[in-house]
């Protein structure tokens, strides 16, 4: 893509993480690739956790540890 004579590229949006992605949404509202990606991302939660069912256990326990002490940086 060329904008005033610049090369524009998109960003990957598979490398990008849920709200990596919704930032990137935040500026770019208009960007249908985007909007697919997120959407995608979120077919795969799980609908009675909000988190990606493919999380391991200890990965799940991190998760719980973060949202009950959203001071700890672990």
């Amino acid at each position: 893509m060329e904008f005033g004579g610049l090369l524009m590229t998109k960003p990957n949006y598979n490398n990008m993480n849920r709200a990596e992605l919704k930032q990137y949404l935040l500026s770019n509202r208009n960007d249908q690739d985007a909007w697919n990606s997120f959407f995608e991302q979120l077919s795969h939660l799980d609908p009675n956790t909000g988190y990606s069912s493919d999380l391991s256990p200890e990965e799940m326990e991190k998760v719980f540890k973060r949202k009950l002490n959203p001071t700890n940086l672990e």
